[in-house]
């Protein structure tokens, strides 16, 4: 393949990185359900008016919205037949704590670009941000909900700004609504590899000279993502003479998201192993 006037983004090699994540997250997951729907004690669509704290919270979350000295990796990019998409970016400091992820997803109904934003400080859940668009054709509403937590990682308060367009949003009032956890288990699902977003071999696709390792949960209509082959290793050679017979096996996948001058982005294969 020609790498010419190509601009490497960013690598995640996931069999260094799973420490971090498994630690972290491990840590975190245990409230990632609690509290959902819960009733606050504010009524329905009130003005919200921030305190004090939680004009600090806001000023940490600029800080880590504006900041150019994290680390930034990719998860790998996935897409279901049905049209749903899903892709995660993770923010690190140098002490290789996570300080933001964010996830952005389509639904198999829309192709509307969805985001939730996660905020994290002392390996906790600090806020989220949500952006969603309800409704469809001209009833179709777009929607930023953000979400404040306690010391224990549960929801204390959610204020939410409606609009017809995105761009719009920042035009409006925030008012407070009733109080929801937005999960962040989907993105660490996306991440680790697990669940609906396992790597388990899928198969080939081939594109001229070119061959697409395809991994994704071994089922009918899964999540999928395609990675381009750099190296024709054994194992990759091994599993182009098995397709039928290793469809399933668990791998283990290190990749760098490439874009190439043309504005062409796709993800190469760098690094591959069987899972244990």
């Amino acid at each position: 393949m020609d790498c010419v006037n190509t601009e490497k983004i960013v690598m995640i090699k996931f069999s260094s990185y799973a420490f971090v994540l498994g630690s972290f997250f491990g840590f975190v997951s245990c409230n990632s359900t609690e509290g959902i729907e819960e009733q606050s004690a504010w009524s329905e669509n009130v003005e919200y008016v921030a305190d004090e704290n939680e004009q600090q919270v806001e000023e940490y979350l600029a800080y880590i919205d504006d900041s150019d000295a994290l680390n930034v990796g990719n998860s790998l990019y996935y897409t279901r037949e049905d049209g749903a998409t899903i892709e995660v970016e993770i923010f690190l400091n140098d002490s290789s704590q996570i300080l933001k992820t964010v996830e952005e997803y389509t639904r198999s109904a829309s192709a509307s670009i969805q985001t939730n934003i996660f905020y994290y400080k002392d390996n906790r859940k600090y806020a989220t941000k949500e952006f969603f668009e309800t409704g469809e054709g001209e009833e179709a509403v777009f929607t930023e909900r953000v979400t404040y937590y306690d010391q224990d990682g549960k929801p204390k308060l959610s204020k939410q700004r409606v609009a017809l367009f995105e761009d719009a949003l920042v035009e409006e009032m925030f008012a407070v609504v009733r109080t929801t956890d937005c999960s962040d288990q989907r993105m660490q699902d996306v991440l680790n590899q697990t669940g609906e977003f396992e790597t388990t071999f899928q198969g080939f696709v081939s594109e001229g000279p070119q061959a697409y390792l395809i991994v994704g949960e071994n089922r009918d209509g899964g999540y999928r993502s395609a990675l381009l082959v750099q190296f024709y290793t054994p194992l990759i050679k091994r599993l182009m003479d098995n397709e039928g017979t290793m469809k399933g096996t668990p791998l283990i996948v290190e990749f760098e998201k490439v874009n190439e001058a043309k504005g062409f982005e796709f993800q190469a294969l760098m690094g591959l192993a069987l899972k244990k």
